[in-house]
């Protein structure tokens, strides 16, 4: 792309004034909210008045996350990079990048909010607004599922806290978007990193703090751990005992 440090720097303030709407947007309706409680359940006692105001407060901020997760969500399901195939190379200095790097800005924005969701049906439904595919009985105990967009999670699939999901890669002057395959029934335990392009197999488990590297391939059954993660256990099956 030519000129893209002018178009990085312009980029970057249309970014920030859209990051104040982007907060400051979903105030609107929890201060409509706000005035709609307290007109009708205010009254002369100031204890009272107390209760009320605390629970209006909370309601709102409610309606606050759920705002910001759904218009942050949007953004990145319009703009998001499509992936033909498991995988996309393009240039650093592409639109590719600006595409990206907008789409990774605005999901760190959700993260203050996004915390307080998880795991439950509010943080699954903004992962598949986002560009994700999530299945049925999904939990999400993290907050740093990078890239939504490359992530194919299928049913029954647990990923613990701290978790931290990677659909990119810079390499060579080059970005790299690949496809994060999570087969139903596997298990991701808490303060794991997986790469970009790995498949993890059906019913397979990823001990805590694991490492799996970029384009790994678990098979089905088997429990990695380590740094990189390698195979320590060809069933996960608990009625299994090992010698």
């Amino acid at each position: 792309m030519k000129n893209f440090a002018l178009v990085q720097t312009i980029g970057s303030a249309v970014l920030l004034v859209y990051t104040i709407v982007l907060w400051g947007l979903p105030v609107a309706p929890a201060l409509a909210m706000f005035d709609l409680i307290t007109e009708q359940f205010l009254t002369d006692d100031k204890i009272i008045n107390y209760v009320v105001y605390g629970l209006t407060v909370g309601a709102c901020f409610m309606v606050y996350i759920l705002s910001l997760l759904f218009m942050s969500g949007m953004t990145q399901r319009i703009i998001h990079v499509r992936i033909k195939g498991d995988k996309i190379v393009d240039n650093l200095e592409s639109w590719t990048t600006i595409r990206w790097a907008v789409c990774a800005h605005l999901h760190r924005c959700t993260h203050p909010v996004l915390v307080h969701t998880i795991p439950s049906p509010i943080c699954n439904a903004y992962y598949r607004l986002a560009g994700a595919k999530i299945g049925k009985g999904v939990q999400l105990n993290s907050i740093n599922l990078n890239d939504p967009s490359t992530l194919t999670v299928e049913d029954k699939v647990v990923i613990g806290g701290r978790s931290i999901i990677n659909g990119h890669l810079v390499e060579k002057d080059q970005i790299v978007l690949a496809r994060v395959h999570l087969k139903k029934g596997c298990l991701i335990g808490s303060g794991t990193t997986i790469q970009p392009g790995v498949t993890i197999g059906e019913g397979s488990v990823i001990a805590t703090n694991g490492l799996v590297g970029k384009w790994k391939n678990i098979p089905p059954g088997e429990v990695w751990a380590g740094l990189p993660a390698k195979c320590i256990k060809k069933s996960s099956s608990r009625n299994d005992i090992e010698d």
